[in-house]
């Protein structure tokens, strides 16, 4: 059974508001649908699902994500979703 109690979490999207060692999410516009999801992310050793629920000018989203151990041994950067807060 997955954890998926970080879906309850108030937490931006980190494009929005930057979160450590997050290297991928995914946005989904219904709570079910991020949960759904879960099931489908395969993760190495020292990674973790992380995630949360925010609201954008359109509607609510919930998103979830990868946080690794160490963003340098994440290999390429350019596959990271956002670098900085303006994908710089």
């Amino acid at each position: 059974m997955i954890n998926d109690s970080f879906l309850d979490e108030a937490r931006e999207v980190p494009s929005t508001t930057p979160m450590a060692r997050v290297v991928a999410w995914s946005i989904f516009r219904s709570r079910e649908d991020a949960r759904k999801f879960l099931g489908h992310v395969y993760l190495a050793e020292g990674q973790g699902l992380v995630g949360g629920y925010g609201r954008d000018s359109v509607a609510p989203y919930w998103w979830v994500g990868v946080q690794v151990p160490d963003i340098s041994q994440w290999g390429n950067m350019t596959a990271v979703n956002k670098r900085g807060r303006l994908g710089d």
